[in-house]
């Protein structure tokens, strides 16, 4: 129903299923007063291998809950992992409308773990959260939350690479906290973006850049970005539609690409009216003898913007009413509706990136993560 951000999709090689579990202790965070927590079975990568393993689990209810509304979520991974992240897809909320088990039929295969390659329809599935740190936090504001429901089936797309002699345990804890419906204000909606035409020579340096833009008013809640290796910066600027300009101060900085940093805003400190937006960009610098392009793999480039705003087009009795009426087709509109791309894209604004290459990152100083407590 909501992808709270931004897809990072990265191929890997294919994994050996008769790989056995680990006995390690699990890795945990303290349960949420309020609300859920799902911790994987721990998964042995063994030496010298790059895997992702994809395990799907099923959130269970609170009693008769049905609808519950996230406003806070934490993960903990185990140290060094690529990326961890949650999906979600049409098949997940199949229990909560027909019998148990019919999103697990859906899915293709029951609660486990699996290489990832083995599930035929993961192109189906959106991220509601995606995790490059070890320990990482999303805080929405106060009375802002996503609608997600109970029982829910999820996947946990885990992604490592093991460089040392001796086989690693890899696991994921995710926290999801709620609050009480009656204290919903506005539901959070997803804005991501990547762009797919990057072509990078050999041995050459380029800036690669969009701007999205947003057709009503908003409230930020958080940007981040992904890219890979060949990345020396993220940045994003602010576009004012009017002026149809770009701000030559720069408000998100990423020299990291392995921990993105995500950016939070309070109430009323980053609003976009109808027309503005937000220009991001991704500076490479391609060592290589070969072409970078955006294939989808480790081995490619991504240049990823994403972002949560706030209020989306959906009111809380709307989500309510839907989820009540067991009406699958508006939940699917829903579900497109508060996650999906920019509302328009930019590539002719003049940016203040033009002729610049990867060396412009060096003055630019590093964002870091924050939240809202």
């Amino acid at each position: 129903m909501w992808g709270i951000i931004f897809l990072y999709s990265c191929a890997t090689e294919e994994v050996d299923s008769s790989t056995k579990t680990s006995t390690e202790q699990p890795i945990t965070l303290p349960i949420p007063e309020n609300g859920y927590q799902l911790t994987t079975p721990s998964y042995d990568v063994p030496p010298y291998s790059e895997v992702e393993i994809c395990t799907v689990m099923r959130l269970e209810p609170k009693e008769s809950e049905t609808l519950f509304w996230a406003n806070k979520l934490e993960s903990l991974v185990t140290q060094n992992t690529h990326h961890m992240n949650v999906l979600i897809g049409e098949f997940s909320f199949l229990d909560v409308f027909a019998e148990d088990g019919a999103s697990e039929a859906a899915l293709g295969v029951p609660i486990g773990q699996y290489p990832c390659s083995e599930l035929n329809t993961m192109e189906r599935a959106y991220t509601i959260f995606p995790s490059q740190r070890e320990n990482q936090k999303i805080t929405l504001p106060e009375g802002v939350a996503a609608p997600l429901t109970a029982p829910l089936l999820l996947v946990f797309s885990h992604h490592y690479i093991n460089t040392t002699d001796t086989s690693i345990p890899i696991q994921a804890t995710l926290n999801l906290e709620t609050i009480t419906s009656e204290e919903v204000r506005d539901v959070a909606g997803l804005i991501f973006n990547d762009i797919p035409e990057i072509e990078i020579p050999p041995n050459s340096d380029q800036v690669v850049e969009r701007t999205c833009v947003v057709e009503r008013d908003v409230e930020v809640a958080l940007v981040s970005s992904h890219n890979h290796k060949w990345g020396r910066c993220a940045t994003m600027n602010h576009y004012d539609g009017v002026a149809e300009s770009i701000s030559d101060d720069t408000f998100f900085v990423n020299k990291l690409w392995d921990q993105p940093p995500i950016l939070h805003f309070e109430p009323g400190q980053f609003s976009l009216t109808a027309g503005d937006g937000i220009h991001w960009a991704c500076h490479y610098q391609n060592n290589t003898d070969q072409t970078l392009i955006n294939d989808g793999s480790a081995d490619g480039e991504m240049c990823v913007f994403a972002a949560v705003t706030y209020p989306s087009t959906w009111s809380v009795s709307q989500v309510e009413e839907t989820v009540s009426n067991g009406d699958l087709t508006s939940l699917f509109t829903l579900m497109a509706d508060v996650m999906g791309p920019c509302d328009s894209v930019l590539n002719t604004t003049e940016s203040p990136w033009l002729n610049e290459d990867s060396k412009s990152c060096m003055e630019l100083q590093q964002t870091e993560s924050n939240v809202i407590e």
